[in-house]
């Protein structure tokens, strides 16, 4: 009977020239490739995600920028930077319930804000640079009022991120902080230097 040759261990395959494949080396350079392939992609992966969380951080301060300009948010913020800070309870209320619903509104939006720093979804510099004095001034004039809340109302988290975000002002030293036109200068100037110094090197 017709025997079929055995194959030898190295699984080859010779064409009628005589050339030969070695399919365990094409094997070897095939998944090699597809590990490139899947190494790329996931870098290609990596970079999309990072640019989409940078766009989504942009958003959201444009959308902070925004809020600040509301007229509910301006008039409540200049009715509670008018009061003295670290008055007593007793005295914020005597001034009336348009101090009370300020305050409320006031409250609210920090807290919010509060939790979006937080979550790492608005970038805590920014926050910081836009509106962290205006912050740490609003807490001081309310954190009796929210701390005497919290015991009348038996809920020791109101106002939780609000007395959070003021906390790391507080540790950065806001306050005591150069302000930006003192401490930048003439960024245009700077910068109109550098493009001078720039053009003139060979």
């Amino acid at each position: 009977m017709f025997r079929a040759a055995r194959l030898p261990r190295e699984f080859r395959r010779c064409s009628t020239e005589g050339l030969c494949v070695n399919w365990e080396a094409v094997t070897a350079v095939a998944t090699a490739f597809t590990g490139c392939v899947i190494a790329v992609t996931a870098l290609v992966g990596i970079y999309q995600l990072r640019q989409f969380r940078e766009q989504r951080r942009d958003a959201a301060a444009i959308e902070l920028w925004r809020s600040f300009q509301d007229t509910t948010f301006a008039r409540a913020f200049l009715t509670i930077l008018s009061l003295p800070g670290g008055a007593p309870v007793s005295e914020l209320r005597a001034h009336g319930p348009e101090v009370e619903e300020a305050a409320q509104i006031l409250e609210f939006r920090f807290e919010t804000l509060g939790l979006l720093v937080y979550r790492n979804t608005i970038s805590f510099d920014v926050v910081d640079d836009l509106i962290g004095g205006g912050i740490l001034t609003v807490w001081h004039r309310l954190k009796a009022v929210i701390n005497q809340t919290r015991e009348e109302k038996n809920w020791p988290m109101y106002c939780e991120w609000f007395q959070w975000l003021a906390e790391q002002f507080e540790k950065r030293g806001r306050l005591q902080q150069i302000p930006a036109h003192l401490r930048l200068g003439d960024v245009g100037a700077a910068r109109r230097e550098t493009t001078s110094t720039m053009r003139s090197e060979p």
